[in-house]
């Protein structure tokens, strides 16, 4: 999940805690966002991974029931408010981790979100209570870390190395999408390739190599202010300046220029 605000708030803040050693070929990250001043408006825009969310603070306690969530791979944006005086974490998993602590097929949960005590009984109210109680963002951190160890099923990293590959192929080859050749290249037949990577990752290889592509596009944009986007665009694997233009806003919500 990638947070965008698209403008500057002195009362809001994003920091991203590295996990501890063992978790790091499982977990991204460690984030937390805090807003200690007015509401706001933002949008979630994809970014290729499975998060775990945490809405912290006493008044969420008495909230919707769905505090602690699973966010499932989004292909395209998310609008979200972030309420006055909260504070919201995130563990946010390697693409195709997510199934070394559970082995729901996240393809059934693409663009949406599921009551994590669904899959985590340990992740309750009592849990979420302890976490908001910690005082500081390390000790928040450090029981995210305990909860991860303990649940984590380190017995199948070898059997998801395939869908880990072609994961990596499509990052390293973003510019051109090749799927009979990344099939060819890793012995196993298209259509059995497309089948174990939706449920393994959470969405079909053409959405990821969307959303990597989009990333790695929006960077250069952002940037890059003085390039022009048909320059962009061919050096980006991108048809032409319209073809640019349509998936941005397709995954984003916003044109070029308002990146």
């Amino acid at each position: 999940m990638l947070l965008y605000f698209g403008y500057n708030f002195e009362d809001l803040s994003y920091k991203e805690y590295i996990p501890s050693k063992n978790l790091n070929s499982i977990v991204d990250t460690i984030w937390i966002a805090t807003n200690n001043g007015q509401e706001i408006e933002s949008r979630i825009l994809p970014d290729g991974y499975v998060d775990i969310i945490f809405d912290l603070g006493k008044q969420m306690l008495l909230s919707s029931g769905n505090e602690i969530r699973v966010s499932g791979m989004m292909t395209k944006f998310k609008r979200v408010v972030s309420k006055k005086n909260s504070e919201t974490l995130g563990i946010r998993f390697k693409t195709g981790q997510f199934n070394s602590i559970s082995n729901i097929p996240l393809s059934e949960i693409k663009n949406t979100a599921i009551n994590a005590s669904n899959l985590f009984p340990k992740l309750n109210n009592s849990f979420l209570e302890e976490l908001t109680e910690k005082k500081c963002h390390f000790e928040k951190v450090q029981l995210i870390n305990s909860f991860l160890t303990a649940e984590i099923n380190w017995t199948v990293q070898d059997v998801y190395k395939l869908e880990h590959s072609v994961c990596e192929s499509i990052r390293a080859n973003y510019r051109e999408l090749d799927l009979s050749l990344i099939a060819k290249n890793h012995c196993i037949s298209l259509r059995q390739l497309e089948r174990r990577f939706k449920t393994i990752v959470g969405v079909t290889m053409k959405e990821y190599h969307s959303i990597i592509r989009f990333n790695k596009t929006k960077d250069v944009i952002m940037e890059n202010p003085n390039l022009s986007l048909l320059s962009i665009a061919f050096d980006n694997g991108y048809f032409d300046h319209s073809h640019l233009t349509k998936e941005i806003h397709k995954i984003s919500g916003l044109n070029p220029s308002e990146l």
